[in-house]
């Protein structure tokens, strides 16, 4: 069982995440759909964290900023499909030399920003069936290719400085 000080650190890096997380989907950097680092923020904490504190970090993530930006039938697809995401993260990291090659991780990146889509439209079609599905999923092409590109932009950008201060946070909880 982890000691209270490790405990304490650890919900305040959580906190931190999240409040990150939260910030950067509600305040776009850049005003075009679905361009934000959020799927990145996860990736990189994923493979630096683990799954279970993906996990927790991407539900977190999606419940509070959908506090803002509206809860719908959409919210509970957008957490599963995060999960997903998450789940590919860490089934890619014990079969390919994930975190040893930024060129790897960037590509995976990219592709996470068609897989949320994906996930999420899949998720819709629980409340209209396959047509629902193919509708969600034709109309949101764009916007998926636009979060894949968003990922592979910013990963670049914050592949250093979050991995270089996650590192820092794990030797200081040892």
């Amino acid at each position: 069982m982890k000691n209270e000080h490790v405990q304490i650190k650890e919900l305040a890096l959580m906190a931190i995440l999240t409040a990150m997380c939260v910030a950067l989907r509600i305040f776009k950097i850049i005003p075009i759909p679905n361009v934000q680092p959020v799927t990145d923020i996860l990736m990189i904490v994923t493979l630096n964290m683990g799954i279970g504190f993906g996990f927790v970090l991407a539900t977190l993530t999606m419940v509070i900023s959908n506090i803002y930006l509206g809860f719908g039938i959409w919210t509970i697809p957008q957490i599963l499909s995060y999960v997903g995401c998450i789940i590919t993260v860490a089934v890619l990291a014990k079969a390919l030399p994930l975190k040893k090659h930024l060129w790897i991780q960037l590509a995976v990146a990219t592709f996470l920003g068609w897989e949320y889509g994906f996930l999420v439209d899949l998720g819709m079609a629980i409340w209209g069936g396959i047509p629902a599905f193919i509708a969600y999923w034709a109309s949101s092409l764009l916007f998926d290719t636009y979060h894949a590109i968003g990922n592979f932009a910013f990963y670049p950008i914050l592949y250093k400085p979050l991995n270089i201060a996650l590192e820092r946070y794990k030797r200081r909880i040892i």
